[in-house]
């Protein structure tokens, strides 16, 4: 079987999770949403567009049977491997060191080391990306995130 359908129907059965667990919820009406309809509008969206997926598989190229061992083959271990300790590292250490702090250190570290990027680029984006997001949640949104030890 192709990548394409395996993955389509992967999605298909994921979406169909969710518009289970939406209608337990409760899709309320169109005047009053209930708990599960957004839910429920994005796991359908999920399912419709792994259904195309699926039906578009049935094509006969050559892009269209790639088989899902061939995806796998000279995959870079070594990135998905630091990604993962980086992120778990982040969690770890999210509520003591605290958000803003560990997402700056996070996006430069995986900028620079991992992606090869120059430092200024490295030091810039993420600081641009925390402010932006330090701006969106505790002056707009009014939602505080963990400020650690350093009181930011």
């Amino acid at each position: 079987m192709s990548a394409e359908r395996i993955g389509a129907l992967f999605w298909i059965l994921f979406g169909a999770a969710g518009i289970h667990g939406a209608l337990d919820l409760g899709l309320g009406t169109m005047e009053a949403p209930g708990p599960g309809f957004l839910t429920f509008v994005a796991a359908a969206f999920v399912s419709l567009m792994a259904v195309m997926v699926l039906i578009q598989s049935y094509r006969h190229d050559a892009a269209a049977q790639v088989r899902v061992a061939d995806l796998w083959r000279d995959l870079k271990w070594g990135r998905a491997i630091a990604i993962v300790m980086l992120t778990i590292l982040f969690i770890l250490s999210f509520e003591t060191v605290g958000f803003f702090v560990c997402s700056f250190v996070l996006l430069a570290v995986i900028m620079r080391w991992l992606e090869g990027v120059d430092w200024k680029t490295s030091l810039v984006v993420p600081a641009i990306a925390v402010a932006g997001t330090h701006f969106l949640f505790q002056t707009i949104l009014k939602i505080s995130l963990p400020a650690g030890i350093l009181g930011f």
